[in-house]
């Protein structure tokens, strides 16, 4: 497209020069080395066929700039400045491998006018890292998955448009995780809310793209588009999905899904089989969570959530969670824990997650209750201690995030978990 700009606005222009103009134009960033080798293969290559060239002997470079590193260490989150790679701080995150340093600015804020990514959907693994997305990252909360703080740096690179001129645009498609998980509540009630005085986010469209078949993508996915600008207007063009791909399409790019979003989304009030196309008021995008189902999912949604009463108002006592780390050696139909013996005192009565439908449960398992009157871990039961004895090798080798029960401090015998 570049490359077909510049030979309609400069015919004259000689194919080489013509050709390193539109590389020159493209930037880009990823961890993975064997990424961006193939990324600067396939320029080349491209690079080559525009030029009429067969052969890269006597071929200037290309001139594109695709660097290898961290995109969330090249600029710090809230501020306006890149990170100093000298930094002994800094180049403690340096793989071997990468070499951003070698391209200057790569990453400076506010410089793009397109910028377009596909970030990661896991969770950061390394601590350290995790640590150091949280500082840099306003939005990088709880168990927040990589999508998030790579939201925030994507609108950051793109230039910040002044009373609606010149804002860069913005691109992502992503995990739609955060759209219902917690993780993602200031993502969408602080950036897209338009609470970040310094990156101000103006939404254009948000498409539900979990229905479509996208080769590398088991992951359900939204796409986002907006401009870094004050938001201009009231309303967000938004792509609902009635139902997903019925199948795998020989060619992803024709499959049913996706041809309807391509050849909607300028179509408002389209209804078809797959996806409905609405444009929404855009403070129902200022308010996590988000629903992107169509057929009235929303509208539904938004009647229950302003109903007068909800049950955490009509409760008085929920019971207590209790997570045993073995659920087998504890649990056992109504009655058994009493005929082998075990005194009512502790024994309790279990409502797992799977047998509450419709607003009631219908308990069908008990649990050993390993406690005390106290609310301490206690033993003192015969017939439950020769029962759980029988299973101390397992319930002594249970794991919780800081280690075994021995090591956290929890008898072998209780629960790994319980809030009273």
């Amino acid at each position: 497209r570049l490359d077909q700009a510049w030979l309609e606005a400069a015919p004259g222009l000689d194919a080489k020069e013509r050709v390193r103009r539109a590389m020159a134009a493209i930037h880009g960033v990823d961890i993975n080395p064997f990424a961006v080798a193939i990324a600067r293969f396939r320029l080349t290559v491209a690079g080559l066929k525009a030029t009429g060239e067969r052969s890269l002997v006597g071929v200037p470079a290309m001139g594109f700039r695709l660097a290898i590193g961290d995109s969330l260490l090249g600029v710090r989150g809230g501020l306006d400045q890149t990170f100093d790679f000298d930094d002994e701080g800094a180049a403690g995150f340096i793989y071997d491998t990468e070499d951003l340093n070698e391209y200057f600015g790569i990453l400076q804020p506010g410089q793009y006018h397109v910028v377009v990514g596909n970030p990661p959907y896991i969770t950061p693994k390394d601590k350290a890292l995790n640590a150091l997305y949280r500082i840099n990252y306003e939005t990088a909360v709880r168990q927040y998955a990589l999508s998030v703080p790579f939201m925030e740096l994507l609108f950051r690179l793109a230039i910040r448009g002044e009373q609606g001129q010149g804002a860069g645009y913005v691109g992502q498609i992503t995990s739609n995780s955060f759209m219902k998980r917690e993780f993602g509540r200031k993502l969408i009630e602080y950036l897209f809310a338009g609470h970040d005085i310094g990156n101000p986010v103006d939404l254009t469209a948000v498409i539900d793209s979990s229905g479509a078949y996208i080769p590398g993508h088991g992951t359900p996915t939204v796409i986002i588009l907006g401009r870094r600008r004050r938001p201009i207007g009231d309303q967000v063009r938004a792509v609902l999905g009635l139902r997903g791909e019925p199948g795998q399409p020989a060619n992803p790019q024709k499959g049913l899904v996706w041809t309807e979003i391509v050849e909607h989304l300028d179509a408002p009030g389209y209804e078809g089989r797959y996806i409905s196309v609405a444009d929404v008021d855009r403070d129902i995008f200022k308010r996590h969570p988000w629903s992107l189902s169509g057929g009235g999912a929303a509208a539904l949604f938004d009647q229950i959530s302003t109903a007068p009463g909800r049950l955490e108002h009509r409760i008085q006592l929920a019971g207590r969670y209790i997570h045993t780390g073995a659920d087998d050696p504890y649990f056992g139909p109504p009655g058994a824990w009493r005929r082998r013996g075990v005194a009512d005192e502790r024994i309790r009565q279990l409502v797992e997650g799977d047998t509450i439908r419709d607003w009631g449960s219908v308990p069908v398992t008990e649990t050993l209750f390993p406690y005390g009157n106290n609310l301490k871990a206690c033993l003192d039961d015969d017939a439950m201690a020769h029962h759980l004895w029988i299973f101390r090798v397992l319930l002594s080798t249970r794991r919780e995030p800081g280690g075994t029960h021995e090591e956290i401090g929890l008898t072998w015998y209780e629960f790994s978990r319980w809030h009273p």
